[in-house]
């Protein structure tokens, strides 16, 4: 498919389409740390989705393996470039209070959720037939921004993951990772939002720091919150 361009307007009208609630939206993050930018972002930040080229030698040394207690849901990426759907899917799934009710996606959720014999992977088949029903229906949502769209079949090094809080835990999300999600550790009680969990700020550091020279610009931070318009 045509890869998503990191843009707020975007990410929110396809949400929207999945079933999002209009109250709320995606918007741009541009810093995790800096008081003055931090300061105009609408919150609470229910899910942040970082873009960011795709380094090989990088390792997930500080990942941890899954248990059984959380019920955060992930999704296996089987389409090509089509990271940043599942970056929207693994945002809104796993904030399913913001799904109007009997949308496409929250249907979908009910439906698995009921059949599933794992509490954070659904059967790959019927995911997948999901997926591509959701890109035929929503080809031209694909191409819409400010930058030309590539080809569907152009292969590009950048990559869209997903980190959310689930039942006390802080959770990184990549389609890619065939072990499934990835469990960064508990989540701060003192946080007000994902913003604030430091776990999330020192995992998208590591990023920026095992990034090459020329990589350093193309680095991308949306966040899910209230829509402010």
């Amino acid at each position: 498919m045509v890869p998503i361009e990191s843009n707020p307007e975007v990410f929110t009208n396809f949400a929207h389409k999945l079933g999002l609630k209009n109250e709320w939206a995606y918007f741009d993050i541009y810093s995790l740390t800096e008081p003055e930018l931090l300061a105009f972002l609408p919150r609470p930040v229910k899910a942040i989705v970082l873009l960011f080229p795709i380094n090989e030698d990088r390792k997930s040394s500080t990942s941890q393996q899954i248990t059984s207690s959380y019920d955060v849901i992930w999704f296996k990426q089987s389409v090509k470039n089509a990271c940043g759907l599942y970056a929207i899917l693994h945002s809104l799934s796993n904030n399913q209070s913001l799904l109007e009710p009997g949308s496409d996606l929250d249907n979908f959720l009910k439906s698995q959720s009921d059949t599933s014999s794992s509490k954070n992977r659904f059967d790959d088949v019927t995911t997948d037939q999901f997926v591509l029903n959701v890109i035929k229906e929503n080809v031209q949502t694909f191409s819409t921004g400010q930058s030309e769209a590539p080809e569907a079949t152009a292969d590009t090094n950048l990559h869209y993951i997903t980190y959310v809080e689930e039942n006390g835990g802080i959770f990184e999300l990549d389609g890619r990772n065939l072990s499934g999600p990835l469990y960064l550790g508990k989540s701060d009680p003192t946080a007000t939002d994902l913003i604030e969990q430091e776990l999330v700020r020192v995992r998208v550091a590591s990023y920026m720091e095992n990034a090459n020279e020329e990589d350093v610009l193309n680095f991308a931070m949306l966040g899910l919150g209230p829509n402010w318009e």
